[in-house]
């Protein structure tokens, strides 16, 4: 049973880090040939401030154009475009 679990565990970080490289080796292929693999998205970014009395105030900042990448994975710093579209708006809290 101990061998099937390790045998199991190996094939599932191996297919994780084959996955990995395979969409490094796409952005990378996709950056060479100057198709570009990045996006941009709207990002909605507020302050959230709590006020001595339990109460919270909300200032909102301007709009912001926010680079994200077309991949499954972040890579160079940048969030994968299917993560930044599901989170427009950014909390600060003060």
């Amino acid at each position: 049973m101990k061998r099937i679990i390790i045998l199991l565990l190996t094939a599932l970080c191996g297919s994780v880090v084959l996955v990995f490289a395979a969409d490094y080796m796409v952005f990378r292929f996709r950056a060479f040939r100057n198709i570009s693999p990045y996006a941009e998205v709207t990002v909605q970014e507020y302050y959230e401030i709590q006020e001595k009395n339990n109460r919270t105030e909300y200032v909102y900042k301007d709009t912001e154009q926010e680079k994200c990448i077309n991949a499954l994975f972040s890579h160079r710093g940048y969030a994968p475009c299917w993560y930044a579209r599901r989170h427009t708006e950014r909390a600060v809290h003060i």
